[in-house]
């Protein structure tokens, strides 16, 4: 089983636990209205809306994302300041 990491770009969801590519994976996943009924999408949703899991395993929202971002490697990143 492959281990998945946040990273770069990628990220967990707290709420489902489910691993994205981006940002904006993430984000298209999350629906309802904020403060009412906002929550995950299921895995029946998330492909109906288009999405689907790339070759590391993580949900991507679009093809254009798989080429974007295949050159990720999702090493840990540290926060850092330059000064």
């Amino acid at each position: 089983m492959t281990t998945l990491k946040v990273g770069k770009r990628r990220n967990q969801c707290g709420g489902c636990r489910v691993f994205f590519n981006s940002v904006t994976a993430f984000d298209k996943h999350r629906t309802g209205d904020y403060g009412v009924d906002r929550r995950c999408m299921t895995v029946d949703e998330m492909t109906a809306k288009g999405m689907s899991v790339n070759e590391a395993g993580y949900w991507i929202g679009s093809s254009m994302e798989r080429w974007k971002h295949e050159d990720d490697t999702s090493e840990e990143v540290e926060d850092s300041v330059e000064q």
